[in-house]
């Protein structure tokens, strides 16, 4: 069942094992951001509530586990591993009765030295991780940076995925022109343009409307402000799997000098960010041409200037002491966000970048500059 991309994936993952010493592999992911995407990577499903889990014993074909019906037979219809297998009572406290035994037997089976867990020291209970410790034969390690570091590099046929993905949540950003107004419902705003992304096959939606100094709210049903600056934002997992964002600011009726004074600043940082983001500079270099563009101001940063994305939230962060190096490969959500010191006024915006091998690519086709309504 596998296609060019999950090949691609698994050919690169059999090179690591290999590399790194590695005799089985396990991935572990649940329904969340930041913690589904390594299991999806591979699987090209994942149960939305439970656990679910992919085995890679090296020089064999991949095993993926989930703990519901439902989730065994949308596996076999959706997914990219053609060996799924069913264990558990499928309760959502404690869905896993039954699978880490079955997970334990088959790796140990293949009597291995080495075994590296993804997810072993950060998204596993407690339980979890102390139940492969204490199960699994030979060395167990956390080999969650490799996996992230797989991640982390595309290839053309991915970054042709994420550039289709971003075109839908486009479309899905265009709708806040149309219902952003004074007295509209914040909850209403995005749901139009939640149901875009939707009906469009998108697998996860976050949609943000905020006049007030953080765009992380989720829409609440308050009518927006009779005057004032408005972050809209749409993150989407398309129906290929893939994660983009995308932002921008809007005016209604007059702004005061200083949320026009905040959101100008918010738009000099994210065009700073298009004139020196390429292969080859740091990502402090990114995070310094935005405080750069807001040196001016006496403004709190609302949240990191970035990260990868792809399946999920990737490596690396955009930070201001990181010395990550921007690879060719790599496709980066740059989103400068920062609010005034009293909290009452605030600004973001978001554009994805391809990082080829001599250049940026943008994909956002519209203006950053503040749309005044």
């Amino acid at each position: 069942m596998f296609n060019k991309i999950a090949e691609g994936r698994f050919n690169l993952l059999e090179k690591k094992m290999e590399e790194n010493n590695l005799d089985a592999v396990l991935v572990y992911g649940r329904g969340m951001v930041t913690h589904y995407g390594y299991f999806y990577y591979f699987a090209n499903y994942y149960p939305i509530l439970r656990p679910g889990f992919m085995i890679k014993i090296k020089g064999q074909d991949p095993i993926a586990f989930y703990t519901t019906r439902a989730d065994y037979y949308l596996a076999k219809e959706r997914g990219t591993i053609d060996d799924v297998r069913y264990a558990g009572i499928g309760d959502v406290v404690d869905s896993k009765n039954g699978v880490l035994n079955q997970i334990s037997e088959l790796i140990n089976e293949s009597n291995p030295e080495n075994v590296g867990i993804c997810g072993l020291d950060t998204i596993m209970t407690f339980n979890e991780s102390e139940h492969f410790k204490e199960t699994l034969k030979g060395n167990v390690t956390d080999c969650t940076l490799l996996i992230q570091e797989m991640k982390a590099l595309k290839s053309k046929d991915e970054m042709d995925q994420t550039r289709h993905t971003f075109k839908l949540a486009e479309q899905s950003f265009s709708t806040y022109k149309q219902h952003t107004a004074a007295g509209e419902n914040k909850s209403a705003v995005a749901a139009e343009a939640d149901k875009v992304a939707r009906e469009h096959g998108s697998i996860s939606t976050l949609m943000f409307v905020e006049d007030g100094p953080y765009f992380l709210r989720k829409p609440v049903p308050e009518p927006l402000k009779e005057n004032g600056l408005v972050t809209a934002y749409v993150e989407i997992v398309g129906p290929n799997g893939y994660w983009v964002e995308k932002a921008g600011l809007f005016a209604i009726g007059e702004l005061s000098d200083e949320e026009k004074e905040i959101g100008e600043a918010c738009v000099a940082a994210m065009k700073a960010v298009k004139e020196v983001i390429r292969p080859g500079i740091k990502v402090s270099d990114i995070a310094k041409a935005i405080n750069d563009s807001t040196s001016h101001l006496d403004v709190n940063p609302g949240i990191w200037h970035g990260h990868g994305v792809g399946v999920d939230h990737d490596l690396p962060i955009i930070r201001d002491d990181g010395d990550d190096i921007v690879e060719p490969g790599m496709v980066l959500s740059v989103h400068p966000n920062f609010s005034n010191v009293e909290e009452t006024v605030g600004a973001s915006m978001c554009d994805v970048f391809l990082i080829h091998d001599d250049h940026a690519e943008s994909l956002s086709e519209t203006s950053y500059d503040i749309t005044y309504l």
